[in-house]
């Protein structure tokens, strides 16, 4: 009932050809999981870069409101400006015929 020498060498090669082919797959795992070390790092970097711009973006169009803004408050302030001077003109001008009567 006992193996045979030579019965027992081919199981332990099927054995060794077995952990070999397992050794291959765990290489091949070891690669893919730094593959996938290396594009998650490369998906931070992006999404970090992205994060970034996002900000600088927005910091330019609070920037482009802010002046916006001072610029409509101007002339806003310019035509309220211009109004008191074509009402204090025409004052000026009803004066002046009051006198000339």
């Amino acid at each position: 009932m006992s193996d045979s020498v030579e019965e027992l060498q081919k199981k332990i090669k099927i054995q060794n050809d077995i952990i070999k082919g397992y050794e291959k797959v765990l290489r091949l795992n070891e690669q893919e999981l730094e593959n996938a070390d290396e594009i998650i790092r490369m998906y931070e970097t992006i999404i970090q870069y992205s994060g970034q711009e996002l900000k600088d973006v927005k910091e330019a169009f609070d920037a482009t409101s802010i002046v916006t803004n001072l610029s409509r408050d101007e002339l806003i302030s310019a035509m309220n400006r211009i109004k008191e001077l074509e009402l204090a003109n025409r004052k000026l001008r009803e004066e002046s015929l009051k006198f000339q009567s």
